[in-house]
């Protein structure tokens, strides 16, 4: 499959990023010395370029290739557009994959659910992934993981409603991602399972439901894009069982100034936070900085009611009180005595659900595994 001439073109306008961390390095960095004349023991590295500079020129080749032995890896990302949908197998823990930087190091595909699965069906939101993370303790940092076809009207009427095209699906338990650019239209962001995730620093875009999914996802200091008008955020469908479903901690809402037309040919006018998809879904914004294009309810409907959708000291224009006072469908305050067990550490923790075999406390910064 060729690249398309509108994946180039969203190629150019998302990944020509400036101020982008990087997380990997050139040079090669020796095992530090302990004092006693010993070092670290050297964590199995591969690298991916596409120049032909490395291990592998493919991302999928790397990970099909790593030992199977239970033990840490790290694969390298060096700079350039991999065309390709990865999958990294529960057979495959602890693996890190390390980005020199985000906004060269780009990994994309652009499946959507209504697409021919070759056996007489179609690929269905679950299938239309770019990545598929199924291994536990899953670390990504410096990466930019896109799913590049777009809900625009063109292909609604081509391919009906089926327009669903997830960049990253996570099955697993215990998967970070720092630094990292996560970008798509429709369900962007998959946490399908019991599992939890954790995003630090990192920029996620899309349009309809594109936060979404039954994982515990926590969005910590996070840019959050809205990049088509009548867009909802969050889509939860958290499990009865567990106490948190998607939580945004001090993140920033963006989304396109008011009026300007996007990708689809829509005037920019409103956005809402989330809507209930299954179960007893839970989304809650705490300290967030939310634009004016936020619509006053907030929240709307889909297919269940919320378990709790909820907010707490958010900023800008569409926290402004009067905005507030008019939060609809579910949506309202949390009290300070509820906001306070709004931390990683609790959310992540043994007790906060049944499929929770230890507490959890992920890095607030990544450190390459390495020591570089």
């Amino acid at each position: 499959m060729k690249l398309s001439q509108q994946m180039l073109v969203l190629g150019a306008a998302l990944f020509a990023l400036t101020g982008t961390t990087a997380c990997g390095s050139d040079s090669e960095t020796p095992d530090p010395d302990h004092g006693d004349g010993s070092s670290q023991e050297q964590i199995h590295t591969v690298t991916v370029a596409r120049d032909g500079s490395g291990d592998y020129t493919s991302l999928q080749e790397a990970f099909d290739a790593l030992p199977v032995d239970g033990k840490p890896h790290i694969v390298r990302l060096r700079p350039g557009t991999y065309y390709e949908k990865v999958s990294l197998t529960s057979k495959h823990p602890h693996v890190t994959l390390i980005g020199d930087d985000a906004a060269t190091c780009i990994v994309t595909y652009d499946d959507y659910a209504g697409h021919d699965d070759g056996q007489g069906g179609t690929l269905g939101t679950w299938q239309s992934q770019t990545l598929l993370i199924d291994a536990d303790d899953f670390t990504a940092c410096g990466v930019t993981i896109a799913n590049s076809y777009a809900n625009s009207q063109e292909n609604i009427s081509a391919d009906g409603n089926n327009t669903q095209a997830v960049a990253v699906r996570v099955e697993s338990d215990r998967a970070a991602f720092y630094n990292c650019r996560i970008t798509g239209y429709q369900d962007t962001l998959f946490g399908r399972g019991t599992g939890r995730v954790y995003l630090r620093d990192c920029y996620v875009e899309g349009n309809v439901d594109f936060i979404f999914g039954s994982s515990t996802i926590l969005l910590d200091r996070c840019t959050l894009h809205v990049n088509r008008n009548n867009s909802v955020l969050t889509a939860p469908s958290t499990p009865k069982d567990h106490r948190f479903g998607i939580v945004c901690l001090d993140c920033t809402i963006t989304c396109p100034a008011t009026g300007e037309v996007d990708f689809n040919g829509s005037k920019f006018s409103y956005f809402h936070l989330g809507r209930p998809w299954q179960n007893a879904p839970r989304a809650v914004f705490v300290r967030c900085e939310e634009p004016a294009a936020l619509r006053a309810e907030g929240w709307t409907t889909m297919s269940a009611s919320p378990a709790l959708f909820a907010e707490y000291r958010c900023t800008g224009e569409g926290a402004a009180a009067d905005r507030l006072a008019q939060r609809a469908n579910g949506g309202r305050q949390l009290s300070d005595e509820e906001a306070a067990e709004y931390t990683a550490a609790t959310i992540f923790a043994r007790e906060a659900a049944p499929e929770n075999g230890s507490d959890w406390l992920p890095a607030e910064t990544f450190t390459d595994p390495a020591g570089r």
